[in-house]
């Protein structure tokens, strides 16, 4: 009985779990296709710590990228701004910032596909946008587990 209290708490508290969303600043996954140049720079405008963009290029090799950037929660939109050897693209995402309680969790932030028929700006080849919440309204069944929030996919 003893052994059985520890597991039987785990339990109740994994089955009770709240999913309350990222504990850090929003951030879109972008998957970069046919990418043969060099990427020198990854940078968003008007971001006043430029570290996390130039950590994101170092860790990515030519041929397919997957990046992880951060959206300005001040603006319903964030433009980020790549630079390669040989050209500059420019890519504009639009969203909407969603700041509201939720019991369990306290104040929770989340951004969803914008009112406007324009998700997304760019000097790439092709865009593509989709939106998944942030946080989830009702509790993930245990195991299924799937992207959250905005995924881009490009090709230069």
């Amino acid at each position: 009985m003893k052994n059985t209290l520890p597991l039987l708490f785990l339990l109740v508290t994994l089955i009770s779990c709240e999913h309350c969303g990222p504990q850090k600043e929003l951030s879109l996954r972008i998957d970069i296709q046919r990418d043969s140049l060099q990427l020198d720079s990854v940078s968003a405008i008007g971001a006043l710590d430029q570290t996390v963009f130039q950590q994101q290029v170092s860790n990515t090799t030519s041929g397919f990228r997957r990046l992880d950037l951060p959206i300005s929660l001040l603006a319903d939109s964030t433009t980020y701004i790549f630079a390669y050897e040989t050209r500059t693209d420019t890519l504009t995402v639009f969203y909407k910032r969603d700041f509201y309680y939720k019991d369990g969790c306290g104040f929770v932030v989340d951004a969803h596909a914008p009112a406007s028929a324009t998700q997304v700006k760019s000097t790439f080849k092709k865009a593509g946008i989709s939106y998944e919440p942030y946080v989830r309204k009702e509790r993930r069944k245990w195991g299924v587990t799937g992207s959250d929030g905005i995924s881009i996919f490009v090709e230069l």
